[in-house]
């Protein structure tokens, strides 16, 4: 095998398993950061803030898309939760703190067309962080790893989680032991039922 293979594999595997672009978080879109360390720090406070603000509006956003079955309306909602919430920051910060405005506002300015927000609002979704969470999700994503769901963390992540983590295993334990070990403290799938676990899952999860 030459370099030039090797480089493309290494290339390839970068690509489809790098963290920063298959979640769509993105570094600052603001080109004057990678030249002044001081507009570098402006434009890491500005992403930051809007991140995290972000995460608070996406899970309020998420749970009324599922309350109204909008779910398919995800990405677009989230994509506009993002620069709606730059855009109040600018005006709150315009209205009621003129000075720091004044430095910040072109390195909020940018972050509107940086996807890292919205990165941060799909994740919030699809891994069901927030006050409460969204079971099903936390539960299928669990049950992709080896280790599997656990009794345990179902209590503590979850006000119902006992009874959640019940009814599932209600359910794994009518399937064959080949495919899936259900007892009262983990729920995790063997070798084989790794092989066919989106059936698996579309069985036993509500």
């Amino acid at each position: 095998m030459t370099a030039v293979q090797l480089a493309g594999i290494a290339l390839a595997a970068l690509l489809s398993e790098n963290f920063i672009l298959v979640s769509c978080l993105g570094i600052g879109s603001r080109t004057q950061a990678f030249r002044d360390p001081l507009d570098a720090w402006r434009t890491g406070y500005s992403l930051t803030a809007v991140m995290v603000l972000t995460a608070l509006a996406a899970w309020v956003v998420n749970q009324l898309l599922q309350h109204f079955a909008l779910s398919y309306f995800q990405t677009l909602a989230f994509a506009l939760t993002g620069p709606l919430v730059v855009a109040g920051l600018r005006y709150f910060l315009r209205t009621c703190i003129p000075e720091l405005s004044r430095r910040m506002d072109e390195n909020l300015a940018s972050v509107t067309s940086n996807c890292a927000a919205m990165g941060t609002a799909l994740l919030i979704a699809q891994r069901g962080y927030g006050p409460g969470g969204a079971f099903p999700e936390y539960a299928m994503l669990a049950l992709r790893l080896t280790e599997g769901l656990r009794r345990k963390d179902c209590v503590e992540r979850f006000a119902d989680g006992d009874a959640q983590y019940e009814a599932v295993r209600r359910t794994a334990a009518w399937l064959p032991k080949s495919l899936v070990l259900a007892d009262h403290e983990r729920i995790a799938l063997t070798a084989e039922g790794f092989l066919v676990s989106n059936t698996i899952l579309s069985e036993i999860l509500p």
